[in-house]
């Protein structure tokens, strides 16, 4: 029961640390998941947490490496092979033997062994911590597809070298090139069986595709098991586990590429993707509050077992911290020319190179580039784990694991203070707020303000039926969103959208008062008028608690309105028909004894389309008075909703129009797709953008259809 407990307060505090660092940006989500799994450390909650490495690895962290293998870019990957192989492999290695011996050299209490398992342990690094950090900065060019693929690629390494030490220490005995030979043998075995797990998986999709066509959560459920199998299979064959997993995932990203041109069958990549981008982010997010809730009891034993006084090791922290980021620096200082490798992507870059003998970094210097490049270099998720890995005594004798304790503590020490390094530099050397992100939001509030004009003039006069208006009306809502949140000033437009709202409200409430007074306060007008006023402001609130509210406040108020409905057919079928039955016939002797409902039923059936045409001419009028440069999106998006929600109002249309509504968001979404691929021939929009932008196009035509019952 406590290990449920503990699991639901930790994905809590996940959640919570992801809301903090929404409203704080500037400090990324796994400095707060730290803290807050700090603090609920010492709360009176019966938590319990048994670590247990081979579990923790296969469990967390080799689903964690496959879905950023699966989600990676196959262009980025591939262009950027050459840095991205020096930086997972070489500064792994280099990380290793340097600070190893530095470590070595300062600590002299811990053997050399020792001393290369804490450097491994720490030579991983985590791009995800980076992208929280750096959002909305402009990085150097490629440099975060570099810094994710290192980050895929430079924990198997590490936790390859960190294994190889580890043996040294429990054998006693250590041999450069036996070590180097089983780095490569146990890297490579990997890697081979990761790509055959791979086609065997590719081959399984395939035959099920041609011929037994199964249902979409069979593949699911596989490719959820997927990493946990394969690092397992690969432990027992004493290879890398975690470069299997790497390399499935890598492979099974090619294979998805290859068969991007299927039709929706893709309900099972859309399962598979949202299934995936939910487990990473969970177990990310879980590490760290671990990381938080450990930090006392690493604290603690610091202090009850001192392998080191607490204040020397925090001067070890900050000195090996240091060494991490110099020997970052160096590398890629000396290799500096090999990151640029978007400089030589086509004969024309070449060319342009040969001609100005400048490489394509901005107006960042060599000297910047490979400092950004060193702040970037924060630990995290597998420095952890890895850490977590060293065994509390050395093989079959029982001997205590040589400052266990103080490798655990300098080894979260160097996590925590990498990312503060990081949180306070990093902002400040970066210059510029990032400009293509703003071209690229751009350019898709383009297309979508496109697609939106194209579906207007197609369709807005060729409305027949409710339905049909309905579903217009809706599609073109969600496009209009849409366009508004890939505006840079979506706060403002957001803000635009309330005040001409609440002006709108304000200017119809009188208008309302007039008709019920001239219709003598019809009881079935009100509530037409409830009814309208409450969907309108559903339609248009932003906030999670108001849409709760509203929604039902207008459960409550529809289920009334459609009592009334039913009351109104019933009296006028009994006004119309001399032969009905005893309740009709009822009815007909209360019409004749009640005048009033007599007068409010033959007015609400006679004027009801003029009274809402008034109604709705009134608020365009309005909102067309309103318009300005700024505010055009909000005055287009709310015309929308008065033009054709308002038309549908008093009928209570029936859930027809959901059909209808799908049918005119596949178009939009074609067309956005069209739009977007004419764009990338004509090289008016990056190629890798451009990809991930119709892959997120062919996710939300999935998820259209993927709730639809055969």
């Amino acid at each position: 029961m406590e290990i449920l407990i503990t699991i639901s307060v930790f994905i809590t505090l996940v959640i919570i640390g992801s809301f903090l660092n929404k409203y704080i940006p500037r400090i990324p989500a796994a400095l707060f998941q730290i803290i807050l799994g700090f603090l609920v450390s010492y709360l009176a909650i019966p938590l319990h947490f048994e670590f247990e490495s081979e579990a923790f690895m296969a469990l967390i962290i080799a689903p964690l490496l496959f879905t950023d293998a699966y989600k990676a870019s196959r262009s980025e990957l591939w262009l950027y092979k050459k840095p991205i192989v020096y930086m997972a492999v070489g500064l792994v290695i280099t990380t290793v033997v340097l600070v190893g011996y530095f470590i070595n050299y300062i600590i002299p209490s811990i053997s050399l062994g020792a001393a290369f398992a804490l450097a491994a342990i720490l030579s991983p690094t985590d791009a995800v911590a980076v992208k929280s950090i750096t959002k909305g900065m402009k990085l150097p060019k490629g440099l975060m597809s570099i810094l994710e693929g290192e980050s895929l690629l430079n924990d198997a390494a590490g936790i390859v070298s960190f294994k190889i030490a580890l043996a040294a220490i429990i054998t006693g005995t250590f041999s450069l090139s036996r070590s180097s030979r089983e780095f490569f043998i146990t890297a490579i075995g990997g890697m081979i069986l990761g790509v055959l797990i791979g086609l065997i998986i590719a081959s399984i999709k395939i035959v099920n595709r041609k011929f037994l066509n199964t249902e979409p959560n069979i593949l699911v459920i596989i490719q959820v098991i997927l990493p946990i199998a394969t690092y397992f299979i690969a432990e027992e064959f004493h290879l890398s586990g975690i470069i299997a997993v790497v390399f499935a995932g890598i492979l099974l990203n090619f294979e998805r590429y290859l068969r991007q041109g299927d039709s929706l069958d893709n309900q099972a990549v859309v399962s598979i993707s949202y299934n995936q981008d939910t487990i990473s982010y969970v177990l990310n997010g879980f590490v760290f509050v671990l990381l938080g809730y450990l930090l006392p009891g690493i604290f603690k034993n610091m202090i009850t077992y001192p392998d080191l006084d607490v204040q020397t090791a925090m001067l070890y922290v900050i000195l090996i911290t240091i060494a991490l980021i110099i020997t970052r620096f160096t590398f890629v200082y000396i290799f500096y020319v090999s990151f640029q490798q978007h400089t030589f992507k086509t004969s024309r870059n070449i060319v342009e190179f040969l001609k100005t003998k400048q490489l394509d970094v901005g107006n960042y210097s060599r000297f910047e580039y490979s400092l950004i490049t060193s702040l970037c270099g924060i630990h995290g998720t597998v420095t952890l784990a890895t850490a977590l890995m060293i065994p509390i005594t050395i093989g079959t004798t029982g001997e205590p694991f040589p400052l266990r304790n103080a490798i655990l503590f300098i080894g979260s020490g160097v996590v925590l203070l990498s990312m503060i390094i990081g949180t306070i530099f990093l902002p400040l050397i970066i210059k510029t707020e990032d400009e293509e992100i703003e071209h690229k939001n751009y350019e898709r509030s383009k297309v979508l303000n496109e697609v939106i004009n194209e579906l207007q003039e197609k369709y807005y006069n060729k409305l027949n039926t409710n339905s049909e208006r309905m579903g217009y009306a809706i599609a073109i809502k969600k496009l209009q969103e849409q366009q508004v949140y890939f505006c840079n000033n979506r706060k403002e437009l957001i803000k635009y959208t309330k005040e001409l709202f609440k002006l709108v409200r304000n200017a119809e409430q009188e208008k309302v008062n007039e008709l019920l007074a001239k219709y003598d306060n019809n009881r079935f007008l009100k509530r037409v008028f409830e009814v309208r006023d409450w969907r309108i402001r559903k339609l248009v609130t932003y906030s999670v608690y108001k849409q709760l509210f509203i929604t039902l406040r207008l459960s409550s108020l529809e289920k009334t309105f459609k009592r009334l409905l039913v009351v109104l057919n019933l009296i006028r079928e009994a006004e119309s028909d001399k032969n009905s039955n005893l309740y009709g016939k009822r009815l007909q002797k209360r019409l004749k004894e009640n005048e009033q409902i007599r007068v409010q039923v033959q007015s609400f059936g006679k004027d009801m389309a003029e009274i809402i045409d008034a109604l709705t001419y009134n608020a365009m009028d309005i909102l067309e008075e309103q318009r300005t440069k700024e505010n055009t999106l909000v005055v287009d998006f709310l015309k929308n909703i008065y033009d054709n929600f308002d038309y549908t109002l008093y009928n209570v249309p029936s859930d027809s129009y959901i059909e209808e509504s799908r049918e005119f968001e596949t178009e939009a979404i074609q067309m956005q797709k069209d739009r977007f691929k004419a764009l990338k021939l004509d090289h008016k929009i990056e190629h890798s953008e451009a990809d991930k932008i119709l892959r997120d196009l062919n996710y939300n035509e999935a998820l259209l259809y993927s709730n639809i019952e055969e």
